[in-house]
């Protein structure tokens, strides 16, 4: 009897002990979780934009003239460089050969002053001095040796007959006074004839040698007038002829040129390749100078996007970089590309920079101006630890998330930096292999179990 009380009561305890144990486990939270890997983190920039159209473009000529022939039809694809129309060139031919004629005297009267005229006022020049120097150098023998001694004999002679006219004077009032014999006063006398005598020779000697001085004085300032004239007509030569004629083979290449430039703008080229969209012209029209002859739609190898990008943003953006475009209009597509080009300069008024990109390929798709949201790739690292942003939540200003440790669940402020796209990238509080778990509505502490 004792032994079957037994039984019944083990059989309680034991049913008591699963129900609690029953409880006890099924109150534990099931969890599931992430276990936190190194991966790829991007950082990106999110700008609106718009797609940059290339218009059709007007064309136009720079000279008027008589259209002889439009070699295009609308709808044609052209090629840079292709001729589209041509204009009447007779005059302006015959202004090309009236140009390089020109050109060609400028440069023969040139060489005729090089070659010629040059040479000639050298070898004049020297012939000049050589004969200046000769004619001041018989100048100055002459002078020496025969001028200066017949001056000097003169000056003597002078000074001769003015003592002998003296002595005379003396005498004679000797004479005149009774003090002196007629014998001596004759003799002083004939002594005053004989020096007057040879002071008469003395001057008829200087007239004539002074005459033949004079003579080669003058042949002297002939000869160097001569050589001044030579030497002004080479400096003229070697200063203002040349130059002058070196300016005239300017100007007429610089007539020459416009004269060629004038017979190329007769022929209109398609500034790039393109697709004719309107022809506003015929053959025989008479044009005016930038009349609007046809136009044409540029043919672009890439599409090309501009947006304006908050100043805060001028580190961040480097040519180079890659960026994801999506649209509107397209809404199940994204297109690749880079950016472009950065603009040094911010707008001070609206506290922007502008940011061209350009897309792998072109994209017809994307019209003109339509606009797109454009994402920068603006860092990119390869041993990051990424965490969803629904792994965490925010209290009292702090980033907090819930580690499993050892079927704990346990409470760990983290410091992380937005990634965008509901990804957080982590940069303090938590280490890779690490179990994060999804449900934030935990406590500190408690017991839980991990969904396998």
């Amino acid at each position: 009897m004792w032994f079957k009380r037994l039984i019944i009561l083990f059989v309680i305890v034991m049913l008591g002990g699963s129900a609690y144990w029953s409880w006890w486990y099924f109150s534990i939270p099931r969890v599931s979780y992430l276990t936190l890997q190194l991966d790829e983190a991007v950082e990106t920039l999110l700008v609106s934009g718009r797609v940059i159209g290339d218009g059709a473009v007007p064309l136009s000529l720079e000279q008027p003239g008589q259209v002889m022939a439009v070699a295009v039809q609308e709808g044609d694809l052209v090629a840079e460089g292709d001729i589209l129309a041509n204009l009447d060139d007779m005059q302006a031919e015959d202004l090309v050969l009236q140009s390089e004629s020109d050109l060609e005297s400028a440069r023969l009267a040139l060489g005729r002053l090089k070659n010629r005229d040059l040479p000639q006022a050298r070898e004049n020049l020297t012939q000049a001095s050589r004969q200046a120097e000769l004619a001041d150098r018989i100048y100055e023998e002459t002078y020496e040796e025969k001028y200066a001694p017949i001056l000097e004999r003169l000056e003597r002679a002078e000074e001769d007959e003015q003592e002998a006219r003296r002595r005379y004077e003396e005498k004679e009032k000797l004479y005149s006074d009774g003090e002196m014999e007629i014998e001596d006063f004759r003799e002083a006398g004939t002594e005053w004839d004989q020096v007057k005598a040879e002071l008469a020779v003395a001057q008829e000697e200087e007239k004539v040698v002074a005459r033949e001085v004079e003579r080669l004085e003058a042949e002297r300032d002939i000869v160097l007038s001569r050589y001044r004239s030579a030497r002004s007509v080479l400096a003229a030569l070697e200063n203002e002829d040349i130059r002058q004629a070196r300016l005239n083979i300017t100007q007429a290449e610089n007539r020459l040129k416009q004269a060629r430039r004038s017979l190329d703008n007769t022929d209109l080229r398609a500034p790039f390749a393109g697709l004719i969209a309107a022809i506003n012209v015929n053959p025989g029209q008479y044009i005016n100078t930038g009349q609007e002859i046809l136009t044409i739609i540029p043919d672009p190898d890439r599409t090309y996007l501009e947006a304006q990008v908050d100043e805060e943003f001028t580190g961040d953006i480097t040519v180079g970089q890659e960026i994801k475009v999506s649209s509107s209009a397209f809404q199940d597509r994204t297109f690749s590309g880079r950016v472009d080009r950065v603009s040094p300069t911010v707008d001070p008024s609206r506290g922007t920079f502008k940011v061209r990109f350009v897309l792998e390929q072109y994209e017809p798709d994307l019209l003109p101006d339509l606009s797109a949201s454009i994402e920068i790739v603006t860092e990119r690292n390869d041993q990051s630890l990424i965490i969803e942003q629904g792994y965490t939540f925010w209290e009292d200003n702090l980033l907090y998330v819930f580690v499993a440790e050892d079927d704990i669940a346990s409470l760990r402020e983290i410091k992380v930096e937005d990634l965008g796209r509901g990804n957080y990238l982590v940069k303090e509080g938590l280490s890779p292999g690490e179990l994060v778990l999804a449900d934030t509505g935990l406590e500190d502490g408690q017991r839980i179990r991990l969904n396998d």
